[in-house]
């Protein structure tokens, strides 16, 4: 993953942000979790900037969206509230190439099925356009 994919990811959630009138932070990491960028909307918590980096890094420790982890949580699977460096979630992305994990997309401000959504739109319309 590098920095102009990851500008591009971050573009494609703006733009999917400002269509739904949300103010989210958005980070990119790698394929092991590091921070590659992050962006913060005007008019967006501070505090959804370390969100969106820990949903990133949980969608891809697990190779799955992190709203999975949301759900497995809410569904009374409460060993994934025990996982190191989780937070059980909607917002995070994973980035899959081919058949290969490159990195994730975290995503906070709004409400948990917002960020899980604008994330996984995030992601879908930038790999189209990278194709």
């Amino acid at each position: 993953m590098d920095l102009k994919t990851s500008l591009a990811f971050i573009e494609r959630a703006k733009q999917a942000a400002e269509a739904v009138h949300a103010h989210v932070a958005i980070a990119i990491v790698d394929e092991g979790g590091n921070l590659v960028a992050l962006e913060k909307m005007d008019g967006t918590q501070l505090g959804s900037m370390k969100l969106a980096i820990m949903k990133a890094k949980t969608s891809v420790n697990y190779a799955r969206p992190s709203a999975d982890m949301e759900h497995a949580l809410n569904g009374g699977n409460y060993m994934i509230g025990t996982l190191p460096d989780t937070l059980p979630a909607g917002g995070g992305y994973p980035i899959t190439i081919g058949n290969k994990m490159i990195g994730a997309l975290g995503l906070s401000g709004g409400e948990g099925e917002t960020d899980a959504n604008l994330a996984k739109e995030a992601v879908t319309t930038a790999l189209q356009s990278l194709k």
